[in-house]
């Protein structure tokens, strides 16, 4: 018996319900009542299973009317074509990994990284959903190197906010295993990636720390990523230093904005939060140039940017 329900009428209930009914009464039991079969279909035709409408990246896909976080969704799917690789690191439940999913077609690949034992249950299920054939799932961390590691899971609001490193607010821990891309892409062949997201919390700099080999060799064209000061000093290093060490690498960073498109962010100013995108000097021409059209259609009035997680 099929119990997901992704009707227009159903989601709106839902949304004047959790949102604007004035008592409060009896929404948490509501809401654990719709997380057993509430379903949306974004506009980019990704369908979710929302399985805790009142966490935050749940709750604006569920409420927002202009779309989920537009500035990075119109961003990834300005670069992305058919039979692209893109590796999705932090992967949550799901939203982008599915957008890719979608526009790369059958003969894309995408990689999708999510460590949480929870949040990767619920990634499974929206894949299932969407009968993503062409996305390899992988319950793992991406890190410097490889072992396992403790991982902080929020019991908080946002439940995207998981981390390698203790950041504020309620937390439980569990022992996850890591990996380097380095390590990733030569154990599966990987000859090539088009562009990847990097939504760690913090651990960004581990990231691409264990990737300085693959993002060399195969000059990833574009890497959006989530930057922001508070949550990398939680791990021991500042956004700056992810800023210098991938422009060592050959890359030119930008802030991302649906209003003014591309703007230089300098590599040695820290950045107190950040929707952020590395373009390779040799082989991202193509992407600037998408990412600038992309912008350019952006209506004027649009808003500003949301944050990557604030989604994993």
């Amino acid at each position: 018996m099929n119990t997901d329900v992704d009707t227009g009428l159903l989601p709106r209930l839902a949304t004047w319900y959790l949102r604007d009914f004035e008592f409060q009464r009896g929404k948490g039991a509501i809401n654990r009542l719709l997380g057993r079969f509430l379903q949306i279909t974004t506009r980019e035709g990704v369908r979710l299973r929302l399985t805790n409408p009142l966490e935050y990246h749940q709750r604006m896909l569920l409420y927002d009317n202009e779309g989920y976080e537009p500035e990075v969704t119109s961003a990834i799917s300005s670069v992305l074509k058919e039979g692209h690789t893109f590796f999705d690191v932090g992967a949550n439940l799901g939203y982008y990994t599915l957008l890719a999913s979608k526009k790369l077609g059958s003969s894309g690949l995408v990689h999708a990284f999510e460590p949480s034992p929870k949040q990767f249950e619920h990634l499974k299920l929206n894949a299932r959903i969407n009968g993503a054939a062409n996305v390899f799932l992988n319950n793992i961390a991406l890190a410097e190197s490889s072992g396992d590691r403790e991982m902080f899971l929020s019991l908080g609001w946002n439940q995207g906010t998981h981390s390698l490193g203790a950041l504020d607010g309620p937390a439980e821990t569990c022992r996850v295993q890591c990996v380097t891309i380095d390590e990733y892409v030569g154990m599966n062949g990987v000859q090539r990636i088009d562009a990847m997201k990097v939504d760690v919390e913090g651990a960004e700099l581990l990231v691409f720390r264990g990737a300085e080999q693959t993002l060399r060799s195969l000059a990833v064209p574009v890497i959006f990523f989530e930057a922001c000061e508070h949550h990398a000093r939680a791990i021991g290093h500042s956004t700056a230093e992810v800023k210098s060490f991938l422009t060592q690498l050959g890359y030119d960073i930008f802030h991302l904005t649906l209003r003014s498109g591309l703007k230089p962010s300098a590599k040695n100013v820290d950045e107190e939060f950040a929707n952020l995108v590395a373009i390779h000097s040799r082989t991202g021409e193509s992407c600037r140039r998408s990412l600038e059209a992309s912008s350019r259609r952006a209506r004027p009035d649009e808003r500003e940017p949301h944050s990557l997680a604030n989604a994993q």
